[in-house]
């Protein structure tokens, strides 16, 4: 069975700190990388493309981040996606933001598979890890 693949992408440390201690309770086998811009996140999405290293199968991505934000990372994104192996990416917005237009607003990304509000809880984040790797947690 394969390693799962986790990318966490939020400028709060705590948020990262604490999403990651999470998702390690809930199974040591996944291997989680962190960033704090979208701009480094789409650095090594580049990065496993070129290297033929395996991309992460899950993206947690804030939307308000310095440099480049959740909505330019999924605009980067979308243009990689061509290039990007048959293996689905599933992003899922993990914001503070419960404003209506930016759900509208995710929901015209056919990228993003769910929209969460924080705080993200263990059970939401093991809900999300059983719709993608079916069941496994």
């Amino acid at each position: 069975m394969k390693k799962p693949r986790i990318l966490l992408v939020d400028d709060d440390e705590v948020y990262l700190f604490v999403t990651k201690k999470i998702l390690s309770n809930l199974s040591e086998e996944i291997a989680i990388n962190t960033f704090t811009d979208g701009e480094q996140a789409i650095e090594y999405i580049s990065m496993c493309l070129k290297e033929n290293v395996p991309l992460p199968e899950v993206i947690l991505l804030d939307i308000n981040m310095p440099f480049l934000d959740g909505w330019g990372f999924l605009a980067e994104f979308k243009k990689m996606k061509p290039s990007l192996p048959s293996q689905s990416v599933d992003i899922f917005m993990v914001t503070s933001s419960d404003d209506p237009s930016d759900l509208k607003r995710a929901q015209n990304f056919e990228e993003i598979t769910g929209y969460v509000v924080k705080p993200v809880f263990e059970e939401k984040l093991a809900e999300i890890l059983t719709e993608v790797y079916n069941k496994r947690w």
